[in-house]
């Protein structure tokens, strides 16, 4: 029954990737979700952000070759800035990557700050400017790899 229920909808309201107007005038998206009176639970908030985050994750693979190879300190920044910023963004910082890949950290850090990106959100480059710093303790790419890994199984069993 439930089944029947879920093929009609799909059927009937279609899969939209975008927010659009629906007839009734109310900003939706999906297979007919009214942003505007439900909006997204925090369970449902959670699941975006892990697709996001896999997302991000796969984008780095395919356009910034060294980053597996870098401590895991500088992954997590790698990871939150191309969260932040689109993986477009983050490329646009040619000076910064370039560094990072050098293991230059002064360099990588002033490239950071010197940025429109550090003038609009000052507090988060200050932290992942200072999380940069602490490249230098104990790196374990087991746990890191272990962590994606689990994250990639969790998302693809749900689909």
């Amino acid at each position: 029954m439930l089944q029947k229920v879920l093929n009609d909808l799909v059927k009937f309201e279609g899969l939209s990737k975008k927010i659009y107007q629906c007839p009734a005038g109310k900003l939706t998206i999906g297979y007919g979700r009214n942003l505007e009176d439900n909006g997204v639970s925090k369970k449902e908030a959670e699941l975006m952000l892990l697709f996001d985050i896999d997302n991000i994750i796969n984008q780095l693979d395919r356009k910034v070759n060294f980053w597996k190879m870098q401590p895991v300190n500088a992954r997590i920044v790698l990871v939150q800035m191309a969260f932040q910023l689109g993986i477009g963004g983050l490329l646009q910082f040619k000076k910064f990557l370039t560094a990072l890949q050098k293991n230059d950290l002064v360099t990588a850090k002033k490239e950071m700050f010197d940025s429109k990106w550090a003038k609009q959100t000052p507090n988060r480059v200050q932290y992942l400017a200072e999380y940069l710093d602490q490249m230098n303790e104990p790196d374990d790419k087991k746990i890191w790899n272990k962590d994606i890994n689990r994250l990639k199984n969790f998302l693809y069993n749900l689909l």
